[in-house]
């Protein structure tokens, strides 16, 4: 049985560094995390006593669209070694056979909730206490203020441009804009 959690972060944030926490997230969460360029291969996501039936593997993949870093989990799940063991060795009762199964699908839910979690911590970690994303220092300068309307007109549009790019965040942008029209 395969399922995907997906999650998309607006952020200033390069894919990378997305990728970077969200290993470091999963490593508090799974028995095995391995960086593979731009992927995560994270393994027995929140494993207790009840996950013996399951054996589940997650590739973790974080790519721009649209200006966003979308993460998706691609996760494989299925029934362990264990699990046939108990399923056999309960088939001539009728509850025992119903506990293996009963484990199994309920792990599938931990290991859903699991992924959103550190979704969740990660969407916290690249947001300020506004609620707007976190921007990354600046490397270059602000635009120099304008000679002509042509050139007011041609520097906003461009604000706006890295605005639609997500290199830019609204809050950035109105304070560009402002400096742009003298208004500051």
């Amino acid at each position: 049985m395969n399922f995907d959690v997906s999650r998309r972060f607006s952020t200033q944030a390069s894919h990378s560094q997305v990728l970077s926490f969200l290993e470091d997230s999963f490593r508090k969460t799974a028995n095995k995390v391995e960086h593979n360029g731009t992927t995560l291969t994270v393994e027995s996501i929140n494993a207790t006593f009840g996950s013996i039936n399951r054996s589940d593997k997650t590739i973790v993949e974080a790519k721009e669209k649209d200006g966003e870093t979308l993460v998706v989990a691609s996760v494989e799940y299925k029934p362990s070694g264990w699990f046939w063991v108990f399923l056999i060795a309960g088939l001539f009762t009728w509850i025992c056979w119903l506990i293996p199964i009963v484990f199994y699908f309920y792990q599938k839910d931990t290991v859903k909730k699991a992924i959103e979690e550190v979704f969740n911590r990660t969407e916290n970690e690249f947001r300020n206490s506004s609620g707007t994303t976190r921007s990354l220092p600046k490397t270059s300068t602000p635009p120099a203020l304008p000679e002509t309307t042509e050139d007011v007109t041609a520097q906003i549009e461009k604000l706006a441009a890295l605005v639609e790019k997500g290199l830019l965040t609204k809050e950035e942008f109105t304070v560009q804009k402002a400096k742009i029209l003298g208004t500051v």
